[in-house]
């Protein structure tokens, strides 16, 4: 458990935005990192993916139909089995955020779904 002490203004505040959810200081500041964690995260698996798609194609020829491990930009692993490279990255990089992708000849298709709306006619 690691201790964070807090300005009394930060904590004046942070007391009264709980107060405002029903919820404890504690459990306000847990989610917060939570989130601010889940959106780092999410930050650099899109980089990793943006240097995926960058790649060369002679390089991406030569692993096709396997799956390639990047981190920080660079192809650290590969392999046809994907559960065997993660365990490997894994071991080597424990508390890193590793893309695991296959590397395959068809063009990706992204999707974009739209939320219904709901408005007054």
């Amino acid at each position: 458990m690691l201790t964070i002490t807090l300005n009394d203004l930060t904590t004046s505040q942070l007391t009264k935005m709980a107060a405002a959810q029903s919820i404890s200081p504690e459990d306000l500041v847990e989610k917060t990192i939570r989130d601010l964690l889940h959106a780092e995260a999410s930050r650099i698996l899109a980089r990793e993916t943006e240097a995926f798609r960058a790649m060369p194609a002679q390089l991406l020829q030569k692993y096709a139909g396997e799956y390639v491990a990047l981190h920080q930009g660079r192809l650290i692993d590969h392999d046809l089995d994907q559960f065997a490279l993660y365990l490997r990255v894994d071991e080597q990089y424990p508390d890193e955020i590793i893309l695991i992708k296959q590397v395959c000849s068809e063009i990706e298709e992204v999707y974009t779904i739209r939320s219904p709306r709901l408005t007054n006619a």
